[in-house]
């Protein structure tokens, strides 16, 4: 049986701003006042809490390591059994790890809930309540979370549900998450990182359940959530998806997620006419030159089920076991095995 103390809180920090990841530090203190708390500074040696505390252990790097990066130097830095994934801008209520132990295992990661502002125009849920506890640390009232957090505890219609597709808000056995290798660095700036991480962990056999008992205030990412700068890492990252999976994310949580159908990466060789750069630019991300199955195809003649059959070929070739020719629509596809 797994124990308060054999959990580690791990943070990834810009230190963008001090006074939040403070406020971090100290919310998870009041609760805990002995558990293991790992901060990676993500290329930054300057900043330090200047805490006396022996249960806080500081990293700094002298490059980015991002998201990806920064969590699993957090991780290897990592003493204790389980760990917790989070946020400089994140504040816990009480009762948080005494409502993950009854429900975590070494098969079992638990997702928790976020309390979050309405800035980003989410809504209201079980998983992520909505509700306004202010933006600035200054002004932010702990007890008053906590306060709320007692009293939407009591009204919960149910404790845990199955969470299919999991999420970066997170707890789990670090030898669980150590055994899939942890994040990707591949995936850099930011974003995707979580769900290729999912999918990994549901194809090596892992399961999520969320605790909505377990309760955090998200103020607000520090990241670049809504700017430019955050809609050009999306679109950086989502593309390495795409190279990585030959699929967009939102097909495989669909599918094998939450239908449990299975995923097999089928590599392809396309050969389109009449192509626009945009349609292009997509076929290049899922096109692997040199591979046994080649498609053909003009793209004035497709439709919309067609753009539907090319976003999800690695569910599409499934059912080809045989070589020969075959026609799915407007797609023709060669099956030769070289040699």
């Amino acid at each position: 049986m797994i124990t308060l103390n054999d959990f580690s809180f791990l943070i990834v920090t810009l230190a963008k701003d001090v006074d939040r990841l403070h406020l971090a530090y100290e919310s998870i203190r009041v609760a805990y006042p002995d558990n293991e708390i790992v901060i990676v500074y993500d290329n930054r040696n300057d900043i330090q809490l200047n805490k006396e505390d022996k249960n806080l252990i500081e990293v700094y790097t002298e490059k980015r390591v991002y998201v990806s990066g920064g969590y699993n130097l957090a991780l290897k830095k990592s003493t204790k059994k389980c760990f917790v994934l989070f946020h400089d801008d994140t504040f816990l209520a009480k009762k948080f790890i005494e409502n993950i132990i009854p429900h975590i295992s070494k098969k079992t990661f638990c997702n928790f809930s976020t309390v979050e502002p309405p800035i980003y125009n989410d809504p209201n849920t079980l998983q992520k309540p909505i509700r306004d506890f202010g933006r600035d640390p200054k002004i932010f009232d702990l007890n008053k979370f906590n306060e709320f957090c007692e009293d939407h505890i009591k009204k919960l219609p149910q404790l845990t549900t199955e969470s299919p597709f999991g999420g970066f808000f997170m707890a789990g056995y670090k030898s669980s998450m150590e055994s899939v290798g942890g994040f990707d660095e591949y995936f850099q700036p930011y974003f995707y990182e979580d769900s290729d991480l999912m999918i990994r962990l549901h194809q090596a056999g892992y399961n999520f359940i969320h605790v909505f008992g377990s309760l955090v205030y998200h103020m607000g990412s520090l990241t670049s959530r809504g700017t430019q700068e955050g809609e050009d890492a999306s679109i950086t990252t989502r593309n390495l998806f795409i190279k990585k999976w030959k699929v967009p994310f939102e097909y495989i949580k669909h599918y094998t997620l939450s239908n449990g159908i299975p995923y097999k990466k089928i590599p392809v060789e396309i050969f389109p006419s009449n192509c626009t750069p945009e349609l292009q630019e997509y076929l290049n991300l899922i096109s692997e030159p040199g591979s046994d199955i080649k498609i053909f195809f003009d793209a004035d003649k497709l439709n919309k089920q067609d753009f539907e059959y090319l976003q999800t070929l690695p569910y599409i070739l499934q059912s080809i076991e045989e070589p020969g020719e075959y026609e799915i629509e407007s797609l023709k596809i060669k099956y030769k095995i070289n040699e």
